[in-house]
């Protein structure tokens, strides 16, 4: 059993395939789907990493066998003992203390307040204006979780929390990830920076915490750390429910989990709305269709949550987009004890990846994969199980719903306002980090509709 190692792609005496995965990443995985299969080893100077490339193989990691598979020691050093990195006791500990703010129905309340921040920021572009559309939608996103979950004014000195937010995220480039930790990379110096301000805003941030009146997800967490009432995401107490009683213990641990919420509860979503966009840019018969679709629900009247289930031609253009641009294009996990995938072992210890790109533009499980087309989501018998934009099981993603609505009441605002255009030189390219990243700006000129 411990010689069935999964095959490597072909690669380069010493370096094995660190040439070929650092250039890029994506087409490396899946152009080793397609030579290798479902199942296949990184063979990289820091030792294997392993990939998993079928849906069935993604229901055993993240469902039926998720206690087997754990959190990456990465994921620790980035968000400390945050609900992102975590497992097991301490996972469902914290999950229960922050799943009242991310429920529907506290969800709905802010949707006028994400109408105002898009509003906002749209009206601060003038007609004509050519813009960096992710730099954009990262400062609308973060603007947005700072005026809802988090509770504090996005225009204080603590919108370095963002640009810090950011350098988190470039620590995880392919190149990085394929060296040994003790090797200095200008990522790695910038990330160490970044954790410290990070730790220092988030610190003050949570001692100015407003008293008893303030419901944010800041204010609960401080008043936890400080051993006052818990709260239940609409400023009640929380005392007496045992789950998460105990949660967070200290101002540390509330500073992890912020932490992964700043970072979790922007980027992905920003980078959502960008592709969005690129893709409407490039099509312009399913922008006319949406943009059409945006003017009769709305009617010239503010987005309301009522509105959201109507659009439903730009929810599949979401979709769509979410699929061939997934925000997070791969699932790291580490193997808690071998495990056999079709014949192949993936030893205990061993870090792998679940590939959600390759699963998103493979031709087994959807009709032309690399094509746009959100008329695909209109099929009621089509399987979700090639689909994990937001992961799967009992650790997908707390603020899918919270993405979801945003995405929908950012774009019907913009689309409603401006025509978006798409200026840069040619088909656009990915460079993946943690997450999966543009290479380069994505530049779009507003046209005022």
């Amino acid at each position: 059993m411990e010689d069935a190692r999964p095959p490597a792609p072909d690669g380069l005496p010493l370096l094995g395939n660190a040439v070929g995965f650092g250039r890029d990443p994506l087409t490396f995985t899946t152009d080793a789907v397609d030579s290798v299969g479902d199942v296949f080893r990184i063979d990289l100077p820091v030792g294997d990493r392993y990939v998993l490339a079928h849906p069935r193989h993604a229901e055993r990691v993240l469902v039926s066998e998720r206690d087997a598979f754990e959190k990456t020691d990465d994921f620790a050093l980035a968000f400390g003992n945050s609900v992102v990195a975590v497992d097991g006791e301490d996972w469902r500990e914290q999950r229960a203390f922050l799943d009242p703010f991310f429920f529907a129905p506290r969800i709905r309340t802010f949707v006028p307040t994400m109408r105002e921040q898009v509003v906002d920021r749209a009206e601060s572009w003038a007609d004509g204006e050519r813009i960096s559309t992710l730099s954009e939608m990262k400062a609308l996103t973060f603007e947005i979780l700072a005026t809802t979950l988090l509770g504090f004014d996005p225009d204080s000195d603590r919108a370095d929390l963002r640009r810090a937010a950011d350098d988190l995220n470039g620590y995880f480039d392919p190149v990085t990830w394929a060296l040994p930790d003790w090797v200095p990379t200008p990522s790695g110096r910038r990330f160490d920076d970044a954790k410290a301000t990070l730790r220092d805003r988030l610190r003050s941030l949570l001692e100015e915490a407003a008293g008893p009146d303030d419901d944010s997800l800041v204010a609960a967490l401080a008043a936890a750390a400080r051993g006052d009432d818990r709260r239940d995401g609409k400023g009640g107490s929380r005392n007496g429910d045992a789950d998460g009683e105990d949660y967070p213990r200290d101002v540390d641990a509330a500073i992890d989990q912020l932490i992964g919420l700043v970072f979790a509860g922007h980027e992905t979503t920003a980078l959502a709305l960008t592709f969005t966009l690129y893709c409407l840019a490039e099509h312009p018969e399913t922008y006319d269709r949406v943009e059409a679709e945006v003017d009769d629900v709305l009617g010239g009247e503010p987005i309301r949550w009522e509105h959201l289930d109507e659009l439903t031609t730009l929810q599949r253009v979401v979709d769509e987009s979410l699929r061939l641009y997934p925000p997070v294009h791969a699932l790291p996990r580490e193997a808690t004890r071998a495990v056999e995938f079709d014949g192949d072992v993936v030893p205990s210890g061993a870090e792998l990846l679940v590939s959600v790109y390759a699963m998103h533009r493979d031709e087994r499980f959807w009709e032309h994969p690399e094509a746009f087309d959100p008329t695909r989501w209109t099929e009621r018998d089509r399987s979700a199980d090639a689909y994990l934009p937001f992961g799967a099981g009992p650790r997908r993603c707390i603020g899918a719903t919270f993405a979801t609505v945003e995405a929908r009441v950012a774009l019907a605002e913009l689309l409603r306002r401006y025509r978006f255009e798409y200026a840069g030189e040619g088909e656009l390219s990915l460079s993946p980090e943690m997450t999966n990243q543009p290479a380069g700006d994505v530049p779009m000129t507003v046209r005022r509709r």
